[in-house]
């Protein structure tokens, strides 16, 4: 309670010409305190992240690890499943190169044959008097279902075939192996160089648009004369343009006899007509069939190739063949499709882990906004709780000016209104109006 003077009011108490005194103003201002801070719900996504840059942390490693897990179950996966197609191209591979190779032994069996009987007896009289005998049985055993089919045998002395039985018809043929336009095509130095039994071709056959393979072995004997003739009835002693190594070598005086020739029908081959290629097709598998000497070309070369991409490989087998080689190469487009399937699924993983990353960046961003205008809000309230405190403070003093003012007009409210001034009136109706005022801003 504001002390009050008991005696004669002064000028400071009455105020000017009678009027209020001061300290009660006619409308009193709000005090004036700390303005509450501006709100953060216009505050930009940007804004936010980067005054709290570590809100992109979490976002990072969920990204990381469901990309990083996501692909290892993935490669895992389609890794297991390359393999398997590859493994199984591989196992076609080599069950289509045995097939070949079992059926072309049928030709081989029957030239081995004619030259144990040559190294027999080569004296030419009883080899012609006995090879139609021969050689039909060796077609009989040579021809069974499946095996490439065995088209002709021969008798080449020094590298002029001399007699032949074919089926289902013989040919009749004296061509000169080493003769200028039949040499380089096809290779008899080479298969005398191999001293043991070759598979060449396709070759081109004499009087026929056909083409073969040949498989020729060439018989040698030791301890023989160069000028021996095994009772040839062209009394030839050598091949043409051969008389020396390698058809004979007068160190050792080993003597080249010939060859043994048989054929076997590559048409069916060569045209893909073959159960062990159509096989391969029809596991939807594409293959290429190569040979290191393609005859003609004195070089590699393609024999026959199917499907739709021969160019592309898988698995690649060699195919047993004696004096040359073959090699069957086959591609499976399953594991291409197994490749595109694993881009597609690592990139539909990324999108996902970007989204997944992205709603979990905006969450926290949300989260963080609202933090902070709890954190913002709580000020506020603080500051409105200061400022309701000062003002109640104000409001208290303005009741002790009233009561001091009351104190000094006691002893006139005795007296009679007549008596007072107009400018005394006026104040005690000002009073009264600021206590009414100040009652009703009172809770």
């Amino acid at each position: 309670m504001a002390r009050c003077a008991t005696g004669k009011r002064t000028q400071e108490e009455e105020g000017p010409r009678g009027g209020v005194p001061q300290g009660v103003p006619d409308a009193e201002p709000p005090p004036e305190g700390r303005q509450p801070p501006a709100l953060a719900s216009n505050v930009g996504a940007l804004t936010l992240l980067s005054r709290h840059p570590n809100l992109l942390i979490a976002p990072v490693i969920l990204f990381c690890l469901i990309v990083a897990l996501c692909s290892f179950g993935i490669v895992h996966a389609t890794n297991a499943s390359y393999n398997l197609e590859g493994q199984q191209a591989q196992d076609a591979a080599v069950s289509a190169a045995d097939g070949i190779a079992m059926q072309l032994s049928s030709a081989s069996r029957a030239a081995l044959s004619l030259a144990a009987v040559v190294k027999m007896n080569p004296n030419w009289s009883f080899l012609e008097s006995n090879f139609q005998v021969l050689a039909e049985e060796l077609f009989r055993q040579s021809n069974h279902e499946g095996n490439l089919v065995l088209k002709e045998l021969a008798f080449i002395p020094f590298g002029r075939v001399r007699i032949n039985y074919g089926v289902p018809v013989t040919r009749n043929s004296t061509a000169d192996m080493f003769s200028p336009q039949l040499v380089n095509q096809l290779g008899p130095y080479r298969s005398i160089k191999e001293r043991g039994l070759t598979v060449n071709g396709p070759i081109p056959l004499t009087n026929t648009e056909d083409r073969a393979f040949a498989a020729r072995y060439p018989v040698f004997f030791p301890d023989t004369d160069e000028d021996e003739s095994w009772g040839h009835p062209d009394n030839i002693t050598h091949p043409t343009g051969c008389p020396g190594p390698p058809c004979y070598n007068p160190k050792t005086r080993e003597k080249w006899w010939g060859f043994i020739g048989a054929l076997v029908n590559a048409e069916p081959l060569l045209a893909g007509d073959n159960v062990h290629l159509k096989r391969l097709l029809s596991d939807d598998l594409s293959y290429s069939l190569t040979t290191s000497f393609l005859a003609g070309t004195n070089g590699p070369g393609t024999l026959v190739s199917g499907g739709s991409n021969p160019g592309k490989v898988t698995a690649n087998v060699t195919v047993n063949l004696p004096g040359t080689s073959w090699a069957l190469s086959v591609h499976n487009p399953r594991q291409d499709q197994i490749l595109k399937l694993r881009d597609g699924l690592l990139a539909m993983v990324v999108v996902a882990a970007f989204i997944l990353s992205a709603l979990l960046l905006l969450l926290l961003l949300s989260a963080k906004r609202a933090s902070v205008l709890l954190q913002e809000q709580l000020v506020t309230n603080k500051l409105l709780q200061e400022e309701k405190v000062s003002r109640e403070a104000l409001l208290g003093r303005q009741f002790d000016l009233i009561a001091c003012f009351e104190q000094t007009t006691k002893r006139s409210r005795n007296l009679s209104k007549s008596k007072l001034s107009d400018g005394q009136l006026n104040t005690l109706d000002r009073i009264a109006t600021a206590r009414a005022a100040i009652s009703d801003m009172t809770p």
